[in-house]
């Protein structure tokens, strides 16, 4: 049963860990900011996601990943570390540390005008 979904922006190719090229505090603002927009983003009004109910095991985590016409080609080991920031915000909001999540599904999806990642978190039972 899907307990809850969440659609992220595209993350900033500046999150890569090949991206900071020494500008480390600029890396981490990036990183700040684009957790502090995807936390909004959960908390937006009408589709605020909830803490899992007491006693819930998240049983399996899937990623779609829908990235924006301009990206020609991305791999799953980089997206998984620039989307650690969206994945931190989801863990709080759901109640349910990301180290918990079992198993993870990567998956590639339809381009879209922006680009998009798609979270979606199966609760056992």
């Amino acid at each position: 049963m899907i307990a809850a979904r969440a659609t992220f922006p595209w993350p900033p190719s500046g999150l890569s860990p090949n991206g900071s090229q020494g500008n480390f505090h600029g890396k981490a603002r990036l990183a700040s900011a684009y957790k502090a927009r995807c936390w909004l983003l959960l908390r937006e009004k009408g589709k605020a996601i909830r803490p899992l109910p007491e006693g819930a095991a998240v049983a399996r985590v899937i990623v779609t990943y829908c990235p924006p016409p301009r990206v020609s080609r991305y791999d799953f080991d980089n997206m998984g570390k620039r989307m650690k920031q969206a994945f931190d915000a989801l863990a709080e909001a759901i109640g349910v540390d990301d180290a918990e999540w079992p198993v993870m599904v990567l998956q590639r999806g339809e381009r879209c005008k922006a680009g998009a990642v798609i979270v979606e978190v199966e609760v056992a039972g």
